[in-house]
């Protein structure tokens, strides 16, 4: 029996500077998640937007030249301004030139969107980094799911698993998201990591990918 469509807005998503931090405790080194998380967008969304209710999204980078896409690290000197002297620096890895296809839940209210917005995500904003810009290209149709190995990083929660076509994990690779409940706090999550074998929609998976 087919499976219920679902429709997604395709947006092309650019960022000079993109810094999707992982969170981790001490250490001079700050890795970048090679891949975007479910809970980065749909906070950095809902609050551009200013949505109702959360906004439903995923983005995975797209192919290109040399130019795009590029690891890059920054080496960093935070302030101690209660002291006036720089404490011991910090390397940040960053994409340079992102450029990515984003999806987004189609509903009521997200086909009332803009179709041209600039907003803010990831760490190091305050430096300049993660101003992106998406522009609206179309509207994607997805039926029954395929299979193919994971390319985000998605909340193992039924709705959010429900919205995106995941059905049967065959080989799961699982940590845990960070999931802001308010401005200062929030909690981790179980979460599907990339590379993880699983049927869902195409749009979640490596384009690479085959379905069988």
């Amino acid at each position: 029996m087919p499976e219920p469509q679902k429709t997604f807005l395709r947006y092309h998503l650019r960022a000079e500077t993109l810094c999707l931090g992982e969170r981790i405790r001490g250490g001079v080194f700050r890795p970048c998640s090679p891949v975007f998380r479910y809970t980065t967008l749909t906070g950095s969304l809902t609050s551009a937007f200013s949505a109702s209710s959360p906004v439903h999204a995923v983005a995975r980078f797209l192919p290109g030249n040399s130019d795009s896409n590029r690891l890059e690290t920054l080496t960093f000197a935070p302030h101690d301004r209660s002291r006036f002297i720089s404490v011991i620096p910090l390397q940040i890895e960053y994409f340079a030139n992102a450029d990515a296809e984003l999806f987004i839940l189609k509903t009521d209210e997200s086909a009332r969107y803009p179709r041209r917005l600039q907003f803010s995500m990831g760490a190091m904003r305050s430096k300049g980094f993660g101003r992106c810009e998406i522009e609206f290209e179309k509207e994607v149709t997805c039926g029954n799911p395929t299979r193919g190995r994971l390319c985000v990083r998605l909340p193992d929660t039924q709705d959010v698993k429900t919205v995106f076509g995941v059905r049967n994990v065959l080989t799961a690779r699982y940590g845990y998201l960070f999931s802001p409940t308010n401005a200062s706090s929030g909690t981790y999550v179980k979460s599907l990591f990339e590379g993880s074998t699983i049927f869902a929609y195409p749009i979640i998976l490596h384009p690479r990918d085959k379905s069988e």
